[in-house]
């Protein structure tokens, strides 16, 4: 099956997208289950089968070895920023070649989402300067930096931008907020102070509420990989962005939580700065166990997707997530991909049919042709 409608996908790399989300200050307005990473994940599931994909196994020296081994709060940090809450997506400029510029490391991105390109008084949502300087993060204290990662409210008391997925991330353990606010001490301080976002990216009057946990959907009571499901779903739903992306939203840009992970969020391809090759809207996938999503992928099929682009029959998927080779999900480790892998399949089926479908250009070849 192909979802090249979704954003089961990423050409992010070769043409500079970056997923919606965005976290962090602006002064001018502008306990989940352990995620088992350093332990290789054998057999995926013996009732599917699993394909060969080639994946060698990333370096897993961010995260513990084992559950005996003490968990360095910077480096867990580190990996959930980095691969899988994609912090970095939104929040480092990117170089010419779509890589990131490692000199400006979350130091904050201006207009990487444009809703209106022809007027240049609205629509830029600018992504906030994370780094340890003082138009960044440094004058901010531990539980300021959490109260803006997890409740959306700055110091001054004022509401970030929903954008900013504050209310799917508050679901997050304490420790793995700790670990991500020790982490970011660590960055080096960028003297960058971004502007105010402009409409309709203004901070709304309160903080968006918050994903209630209990709607996150847990894996099927039958589910023969029931554990690897469970931590999956704290990758996927808590900490993640997956939820984010791929829940529909009603009219007033609400999630329909009863709908979670069925997919139909729209991205408009002008203000992901998208050529005229992809359709006009880009629609996230229905990534639940239906037929109208991934009912008919393995194990490991949903594993290549994260990590190499590729859906399914081998084509590329379409922006903005962070997948393929140089995206995030590149980083994950072959058991945390494969928990998430498992999460997914295990879900309830939902029965949602997705419009549209996006063409994902081939890259160019060596000669610099098509």
């Amino acid at each position: 099956m192909r979802i090249c409608n979704a954003t089961l996908g990423c050409v992010a790399a070769l043409l500079g997208t970056l997923p919606l989300h965005a976290c962090g200050d602006d002064d001018d307005d502008g306990d989940g289950p352990r995620i088992d990473a350093g332990k290789d994940s054998g057999p995926a599931d013996a009732s599917r089968p699993v394909k060969d994909s080639g994946i060698t196994k990333p370096d897993s020296s961010t995260m513990e070895p084992d559950a005996s081994t003490p968990v360095d709060p910077v480096m867990r940090g580190k990996y959930i920023a980095e691969t899988i809450a994609t912090c970095d997506d939104c929040h480092t400029p990117r170089k010419a070649d779509g890589s990131f510029d490692q000199s400006r490391k979350l130091a904050g991105v201006e207009c990487f989402i444009d809703v209106d390109r022809a007027d240049d008084g609205v629509g830029c949502l600018h992504s906030s300067n994370l780094t340890d300087h003082e138009t960044g993060l440094q004058t901010r204290s531990d539980q300021e930096i959490k109260d803006m990662l997890l409740k959306g409210l700055r110091p001054d008391e004022k509401a970030l931008h929903p954008a900013m997925p504050y209310w799917v991330l508050a679901n997050m353990s304490d420790d793995d907020a700790d670990a991500i606010v020790a982490y970011l001490r660590t960055i080096k301080g960028v003297d960058h102070m971004v502007p105010a976002s402009q409409p309709p990216f203004t901070p709304p009057d309160a903080p968006a509420p918050t994903f209630p946990e209990a709607k996150i959907p847990l894996p099927r009571a039958d589910y023969p990989q029931r554990a690897a499901a469970m931590r999956g779903r704290y990758i996927a739903g808590n900490i993640g962005i997956c939820l984010e992306c791929h829940t529909p939203r009603d009219e007033m840009n609400r999630p329909l939580v009863d709908k979670a992970f069925q997919g139909g969020h729209e991205f408009a391809r002008g203000e992901l700065g998208l050529p005229p090759v992809f359709p006009e809207v880009i629609y996230t996938a229905n990534i639940t166990p239906h037929a109208t999503g991934i009912a008919d992928w393995t194990v490991q099929d949903v594993v290549t997707a994260l990590k190499r682009g590729q859906d399914d029959e081998g084509a590329a998927l379409c922006p903005p997530m962070p997948v393929g080779p140089m995206g995030g999900y590149a980083g994950l480790t072959d058991t945390d991909a494969t928990d998430i892998a498992h999460y997914l399949l295990s879900l309830p089926p939902g029965d949602n049919m997705i419009a549209g479908d996006c063409k994902v250009p081939p890259p160019p070849d060596a000669d610099g042709g098509t």
